[in-house]
């Protein structure tokens, strides 16, 4: 599975779910303060007219005055989708308030107090809000106000529900696509920065965790040497060459050090290749494991090989020691010329006769690893870096 698919798979849920959410939320709110108004209209119109109705001796003859009921009609036309108005008496016939025909409710019956009654549609199956209210004279009024506004609402709300999640899944595979192509830049560029440090004709490919570990080291190595030679260079009479020469210093420093009762002394000689490179690990059962090498290269890119084989390779144990060498080896581009696990008393160069530094090792036993790296240093100049291990 690719990088854009995981990206956008990770991303597409999470959108779509906002939206959703948001969507429903808009949806329920704009519906439910429409209906609530529809509600109080209409149960304002039934308690109204019942009120009228409450007063008088006979309401069915009183409303049913042609003056009062044209009052009646007047005032209702000023109620927005008012579509019915009557008073009516189980048994009796109705006394229909309105001009339009009255849809009689037959199924109601006098309630206690005024309220809504849901689930009426008219004539033409469009919904309605009604109504109705007791008169106190066993009778009650019914008003019904079109809900198709509602209706028409609730219709366009889903419609822009359905455009909002359909833009939000939109958004987010764009996104996904432009953070994968920024990530895929990223690997491609660590792809290249690896190709180049890998041996011709290696078909082997790095795993998926190999290049984990070593993705940032390269990528941010290659940048940071880059600058720091390129400030350097600015400085009054410096040069590339000294711009290596410092930042070999800084991260590529020698050491002494003892461990397990043996001791380790590591010296990088004047004058050595800009990607010479050293690495000791102690040896859980005593002894130290080293490594010397050189990575190719322009020297810019030779010694951010260097220090990023060095890291990657020191950021394990002596157990995984050679693994990792193999695994710098390929994707820094470093030839280890020197490698031994286990050493309690030798000698080592990096570019010198093995024979020989190992002679003077053993015409020297008193000396110690420091003695022994400061001897190999002056004897084998050109060596570019020298290393000695002695029991103490």
């Amino acid at each position: 599975m690719s990088v854009r698919t995981v990206i956008i798979l990770l991303a597409l849920p999470l959108f779509l779910f906002l939206a959703g959410i948001n969507s429903l939320l808009l949806y329920r709110q704009e519906t439910y303060h429409m209906e609530a108004g529809l509600r109080g209209e209409a149960l304002a119109a039934a308690v109204t007219v019942a009120e009228f109705a409450r007063q008088a001796d006979d309401p069915f003859a009183e409303l049913g005055e042609p003056g009062r009921r044209a009052a009646l009609r007047d005032a209702a036309h000023k109620i927005p989708g008012l579509v019915s108005l009557y008073l009516s008496r189980p048994g009796s016939a109705l006394l229909n308030l309105l001009d339009t025909p009255a849809i009689p409710r037959t199924s109601l019956t006098v309630p206690d107090k005024a309220r809504v009654v849901h689930d009426w549609v008219d004539a033409h199956g469009d919904p309605l809000v009604t109504a109705i209210a007791p008169d106190g004279h066993g009778a009650m009024v019914v008003a019904e106000i079109s809900a198709e506004p509602l209706a028409r609402r609730a219709f366009h709300l889903k419609r822009l529900s359905a455009a909002l999640i359909a833009g939000s899944a939109a958004l987010a595979v764009l996104l996904g696509l432009i953070v994968a192509r920024r990530v895929g830049r990223a690997f491609g560029r660590t792809r290249a920065i690896i190709e180049a440090r890998a041996s011709e004709g290696d078909d082997e490919a790095l795993g998926i965790r190999e290049v984990r570990d070593l993705a940032d080291a390269i990528g941010l190595l290659d940048t940071s040497v880059a600058s720091e030679l390129e400030r350097l260079e600015r400085r009054p009479g410096g040069g590339l060459a000294e711009g290596i020469a410092v930042l070999r210093e800084r991260h590529l420093p020698g050491f002494d050090r003892t461990e397990g009762g043996t001791a380790l002394s590591i010296r990088p000689l004047p004058g050595a290749p800009a990607g010479s490179v050293h690495v000791a690990l102690p040896c859980p059962d005593g002894g130290w494991a080293i490594a010397l090498g050189v990575a190719d290269g322009e020297p810019a890119e030779a010694l951010a090989a260097a220090i990023g084989a060095r890291d990657h390779v020191a950021a394990g144990t002596a157990a995984t020691f050679r693994d990792r060498l193999e695994v710098a080896a390929r994707a820094f581009g470093v030839d280890w010329r020197v490698i031994t696990t286990g050493a309690t008393d030798g000698a080592f160069a990096l570019a010198a006769d093995a024979a020989a530094v190992d002679a003077y090792r053993t015409l020297n036993p008193g000396l110690s690893a420091e003695a022994l790296a400061a001897d190999l240093a002056i004897l084998f100049a050109e060596s570019a870096i020298v290393a000695a291990v002695r029991p103490v």
